[in-house]
């Protein structure tokens, strides 16, 4: 990044000067270094006001000795500001430490990685697979070189901040193109497979319904056949054999010798 787009990072007043450094330090932040000179052969207030990156927010900054943090709603930035007396030729210095905010977290990467990949494999064999095939390895080709940006260490701090704005266009890039890939599949009907299976399973169903069927009629027709062919059954009355067993079981009468009364009455009934 050149040197004039952190012009509004320092503020020229009078007869004094603001200069500032970007120190990487080993906590994951930055040192932002202000150097304030005032050339002037005479003691005066110093005032000192330095636009911060916009990226930068209030609770990302973790030191900042006794300088004042506020924000500038035209420009949408914060700032930090103060005022210091300065001797002749006098040299003051504050530094503001501030989280490293210019990185990309490696799981939201993988995160839209993971959804591209999905939309992909669910527009396989469909109409709009070969136009999402071309937005997702477009996507993957962004992940892929947003990750490589940030393995390479930066030449310098400014350097940095500079790949992070790159890549964070390279990002919102990618989100849009899976808003893109998410639309052209949900217009996509359900996949034929599925019907056809539909399809399958009905119509054996009803392949099944008439073998039962066309089975069950055969049968009632062989016997209906056979019913003509032997005649009607008569029902057997079980009580009624079972009476003619009981009958059959009981003792016989003992015969008894005919009296001569009975051997008359038989000779009169056989005249």
């Amino acid at each position: 990044m050149r040197w004039a787009s952190f012009k509004s990072l320092c503020c020229l007043v009078l007869l004094y000067s603001c200069f500032f450094i970007f120190i990487p330090s080993l906590e994951a932040s930055i040192t932002l270094k202000i150097t304030v000179v005032n050339p002037s052969t005479i003691k005066q207030s110093v005032p000192v006001k330095v636009y911060l990156p916009i990226e930068v927010k209030p609770q990302d900054i973790i030191f900042k000795e006794d300088l004042e943090v506020a924000y500038d709603t035209q420009l949408g930035s914060h700032y930090v500001f103060g005022e210091y007396q300065l001797e002749p030729k006098a040299v003051l210095e504050k530094e503001i430490e501030i989280n490293d905010v210019w990185v990309i977290r490696d799981i939201d990467l993988e995160s839209l990685r993971l959804d591209a990949r999905k939309i992909k494999a669910g527009a396989e064999k469909t109409d709009v697979e070969q136009s999402i095939n071309l937005i997702c390895n477009a996507i993957e080709k962004r992940i892929n070189e947003i990750n490589q940006m940030q393995k390479v260490a930066p030449t310098s701090p400014p350097q940095h901040i500079s790949d992070y704005r790159y890549c964070a266009n390279l990002l919102e890039t990618v989100k849009n193109d899976l808003v893109k890939a998410r639309t052209l599949l949900a217009q996509v009907p359900a996949k034929p497979g599925l019907t056809a299976t539909v399809w399958k399973i009905i119509i054996f169903v009803i392949v099944f319904l008439g073998v039962f069927g066309l089975a069950a009629f055969i049968i009632w027709q062989r016997q209906e056949k056979l019913s003509r062919e032997v005649g009607p059954i008569e029902p057997k009355d079980e009580f009624a054999s079972l009476e003619t067993d009981r009958k059959s079981e009981q003792p016989k009468p003992e015969e008894r010798p005919s009296a001569p009364g009975d051997i008359e009455k038989i000779i009169r009934e056989g005249k």
